[in-house]
């Protein structure tokens, strides 16, 4: 994903938030990438590590901070966070698949690996969706025009303090 080299006029009528649609996108593809990030690093730390609860959950606190932090930078408009998005779930993926193909028939989170494999591949799909690149579009445009805006702000402030003198 990067920014679209589409001029932009100076007519064109921005709204205040961006379509529906591409919301909707960002928000469901926010909950999905929760939702299947915790659930495959669970099954990947259960099946390849034995590790204890605490230190499951402090890499899990720790893992949730830095989705938060990427999920403001796309906020923000952010390609390189939707980028470091869709490798650090695929890695996830890569990762995950092996466990689900090593597993034992007999047990009972046999839902568990179906419904995180469920929910990465639809995280993936939304990721790579045309609505959530218009999302993130949308909001790199705004931070631009607001950037451009302080700029011109500035420049009047500089200026009438000059005059003022």
């Amino acid at each position: 994903m990067k920014p679209s080299n589409t001029p932009k006029n100076d007519d064109d009528i921005v709204g205040l938030l961006p379509p529906t649609k591409s919301i909707l996108a960002f928000l469901a593809t926010t909950m999905l990438m929760l939702f299947s990030v915790g659930t495959l690093n669970i099954v990947i730390l259960d099946f390849y590590l034995d590790i204890n609860a605490e230190w499951t959950l402090l890499y899990l606190l720790i893992t949730v901070l830095i989705f938060s932090g990427l999920n403001f930078s796309v906020v923000k408009g952010s390609f390189l966070a939707v980028r470091i998005f869709k490798r650090y779930l695929t890695i996830l993926f890569v990762i995950f698949l092996p466990s689900v193909l090593l597993m034992d028939s007999s047990t009972q989170t046999i839902p568990i690996y179906f419904f995180g494999m469920g929910v990465a591949l639809s995280t993936f799909y939304l990721l790579n969706s045309k609505h959530y690149q218009i999302f993130v579009e949308y909001q790199f445009d705004a931070m631009e025009d607001r950037k451009e805006a302080l700029a011109e702000l500035e420049a009047e402030i500089k200026a009438f303090k000059s005059k003022r003198k």
